[in-house]
């Protein structure tokens, strides 16, 4: 061998660092594709495990406690695709078990709204609630059977045909010119204009139209239990 020349590895050397560098390179790349036995793995961005949150055309999604999402490609072997669709389905019930406690939640500041007085400013209403084609409803009060809310219509509009199931309702006409049709068949025309007011007993198919030249603007209360707003194809003859 001449000076300054490096000797040559041996095979067994050359094989050796082969798959030393093989596994090194799994551990840092492939691997972090693939589900451990499980069914987890570690998030790229975090380091928190990730687990199987849905599947959809033979891909499973898994997410970490940061919200980061991976996709992987459905596992073949009948065991790890059990064990995905394991944590899915206890997802599906950690959701619904949140949801029935937000609904609870939801219900007791309803209840509790219904208890004590509060201001209620134009910006706090909200249109969370029951819409009907032709109108824009926005809800100020949902406490205890009571509702209460402002109702806009545009010129030359009509809303679609609807009740309002077991509730009673009255209009009252803040602004603009409101006409109301409703009775058998529709052919009861009601002409509101500011200052008047319009009741509706329960569930009375009807629809509201704005026949002047402006917005109308209404202010409507109605008191009763079950559904607000009802669509319907229309009244009977």
């Amino acid at each position: 061998m001449v000076r300054g020349e490096k000797a040559p590895r041996s095979n067994a050397a050359a094989v050796t660092n082969s798959v030393e560098e093989g596994i090194g390179h799994r551990e840092i790349g492939c691997g972090l594709n693939e589900l451990l036995d499980d069914a987890t793995r570690e998030c790229r961005e975090c380091g928190l495990p990730m687990t199987p949150v849905a599947e959809e055309r033979g891909r499973v999604t898994l997410e970490c406690a940061n919200r980061h999402r991976a996709s992987l490609p459905v596992p073949s072997d009948t065991v790890s695709r059990e064990r995905v669709r394991s944590w899915i389905a206890r997802r599906g019930a950690q959701l619904h078990i949140q949801h029935e406690r937000w609904e609870a939640e939801e219900e007791e500041r309803r209840a509790m709204e219904g208890k004590e007085p509060r201001l209620i400013r134009a910006r706090d209403r909200h249109r969370q609630t029951g819409q009907t084609a032709g109108m824009i409803r926005e809800e100020a009060v949902n406490a205890d059977g009571l509702w209460v809310g402002v109702v806009r219509t545009e010129p030359g509009r009509f809303s679609s045909w609807h009740h309002h199931g077991a509730h009673r309702s009255v209009i009252y006409v803040i602004s603009g010119q409101v006409q109301v049709e409703c009775g058998p068949g529709g052919k009861t025309t009601l002409q509101a204009r500011p200052g008047d007011c319009v009741y509706l007993p329960p569930g009375e198919i009807h629809r509201e139209g704005n026949g002047g030249l402006e917005e109308s603007e209404i202010v409507v209360v109605r008191s009763g239990e079950g559904e607000l707003v009802v669509n319907v194809a229309g009244p009977a003859a």
